[in-house]
């Protein structure tokens, strides 16, 4: 049976933490979607566990921070998250100095939000309740059977558990639906790849391993035996644990291991044969490394695993499509309202594509479990000598592309963010309580952050207002604080785009009087809109 074609801005693919992040990131913006998930239920298996600091700065500006922080409060039953640790067995292993890793986690950038440790099986229903919360239409059970896009939108077949089948009408197809993504394969995406170094079956399992650690934590374990190589990752250090099994993907599959097996191998890993080990999932993953060619056809976008995946080590994984899903919206929300061009939707690959590149890259330095906690071996000098810190990866980024005005790919990461055109705006509090931060100035439209105030930038913001209809606010921010922040003089100005990135700065070609001209640019306006900003600077 077939329903009436449904019309919708936007419809996302996939219910996972990417997919149910654009829900948010849309629903902040106030644009319509429908997102459907084959899956009804979470998944068992943990996965993404760390949730970076950039993302809780994303989760800020949804007003859902606090609710995340409050869920990862209690995530672990007791002891902490971090450390890592060797042994034959996990009764034998002991914890490694970590000097050099730790060390690569000082001086963090500035940021109003901090780390946390939330796995997915646990903020995947967070995320669903919220985005159904604020009338997010989240429809699970619901697959896409198949699509076909054209020039003005895209049709979706839909079918659901009992086999009644839909069809959707969007604007434009998000597709959210994992590393295997079936909408990639019918596109004909191809894309960057490195081969697998490992294979490993991810046993969840209930086994309470409070006596045996007896206090011992740590984030990751290697353990190597005459039975088992495994990697056991903390769920939440008491009685919930991954056993990542090694095994030779030539000789076996995931059918050569039963529960009975995993159990057995569980047991060998931790060094107690009878101990009560109970199975809640399993899967079979490998360290291959996949970064589409292309992000975009047509109406169709790629976000997260169907854009890229790696290894998880460094736990980019998750946190990079969120991150893509942030960038996305905006411009979407921008083409979708009449204040953008379709051109600004060409910036979403030449923006995100080089930042999955950089994460599957660091990932595969963390191949080697010393390497990957920064141990020094006489074999490993070079590839540490290639590492860049969490933070770097994460936040230290530039953005080179026509949505800002300027930007440096020859400079893909900056040492400090000092308001650099393409990074994430610098943080400072604003405010004697230390709530509000510079970085909670911009969304859902642009801002303009002047050093003091200025009437000149006053003025052009509204006319820049009335003559594109782009929402933009200013805020006059402590000329000393700022100053020493941005290099900015008093009178100075960053232009910062919805997403928190500085489009513009002043000392480098934006002035009052080609502010409209830069936001027409930033928005892909016109190439007539691009020569007055050529023009106006010149004769600025």
């Amino acid at each position: 049976m077939t329903s009436t074609q449904q019309q919708v801005p936007v419809l996302i693919v996939g219910g996972g933490l990417v997919g149910l992040s654009a829900a948010l990131f849309l629903e902040y913006h106030g644009v319509p979607f429908v997102l459907v998930e084959k899956r009804t239920a979470v998944s068992a298996l943990p996965r993404s566990r760390g949730v970076h600091t950039r993302t809780i700065e994303l989760f800020r500006q949804l007003g859902i921070e606090n609710r995340v922080q409050q869920a990862a409060a209690v995530a672990l039953k007791g002891g902490r998250f971090g450390g890592a640790s060797r042994g034959t067995t996990l009764v034998a292993a002991e914890q490694l100095e970590l000097a050099n890793f730790m060390k690569s986690l000082e001086h963090p950038e500035p940021s109003p939000s901090t780390f946390c440790f939330l796995p997915q099986v646990q903020l995947e229903p967070l995320l669903t309740e919220l985005a159904r919360d604020r009338g997010g239409d989240l429809r699970f059970g619901v697959e896409l059977s198949e699509f076909a896009a054209d020039d003005t939108g895209v049709t979706a077949t839909l079918r659901d558990q009992a086999g009644t089948v839909s069809t959707i009408r969007a604007d434009y197809l998000i597709a959210a639906d994992g590393a295997g993504s079936p909408i990639r394969r019918a596109l004909g995406i191809t894309g960057w790849e490195l081969p697998p170094t490992h294979h490993y079956l991810n046993v969840f399992v209930r086994t309470d391993l409070t006596e045996v650690l007896n206090g011992r934590t740590f984030s990751q374990c290697e353990i190597v035996n005459d039975k088992v190589r495994a990697l056991v990752l903390a769920k939440n250090n008491t009685d919930e644990w991954s056993f990542h099994l090694e095994y030779d993907a030539a000789r076996t599959d995931l059918a050569d291991y039963p529960v009975e097996r995993c159990v057995e191998l569980v047991r060998a890993a931790i060094g107690i044969p009878d101990i009560a080990v109970e199975v809640l999932a399993k899967s079979a993953w490998d360290t291959g490394a996949f970064v589409a060619d292309e992000y975009r056809r047509g109406r169709v976008f790629l976000v997260g695993d169907a854009a890229h995946r790696h290894a998880p080590w460094g736990g980019y994984g998750a946190n990079t499509g969120i991150a893509d899903a942030h960038n996305l919206i905006w411009k979407l929300a921008s083409v979708l309202s009449g204040t953008a061009g379709p051109a600004l939707l060409d910036s979403y690959q030449p923006e995100r594509r080089p930042r999955a590149i950089a994460a599957a890259e660091q990932a595969r330095l963390g191949t080697e479990f010393d390497t990957r906690y920064g141990i020094e071996t006489p074999d490993n000098a070079a590839d540490l000598a290639r590492q860049l810190s969490t933070n770097t990866v994460m936040t230290k980024y530039r953005y080179a592309s026509s949505a800002v005005l300027g930007g440096n790919a020859d400079t893909p990461h900056v040492d400090q963010l000092t308001g650099q055109v393409g990074t994430r705006v610098p943080h400072l509090w604003i405010d004697g309580s230390q709530r509000i931060s510079t970085m909670d100035l911009s969304g859902p439209g642009f801002a303009l952050l002047v050093t003091g105030t200025s009437a000149a930038w006053r003025d052009a913001v509204g006319d820049a207002q009335w003559e594109t209809g782009i929402d933009i606010t200013v805020h006059a921010l402590p000329v000393a604080a700022w100053a020493a922040r941005t290099g900015l003089p008093e009178g100075g100005a960053l232009l910062v785009r919805p997403d928190g990135f500085v489009a513009g700065r002043s000392d480098e070609d934006l002035y009052p009087s080609t502010l409209t001209a830069a936001l027409r640019r930033i928005t892909g306006g016109s190439s007539s809109s691009a020569r007055s900003l050529d023009d106006a600077t010149a004769g600025a």
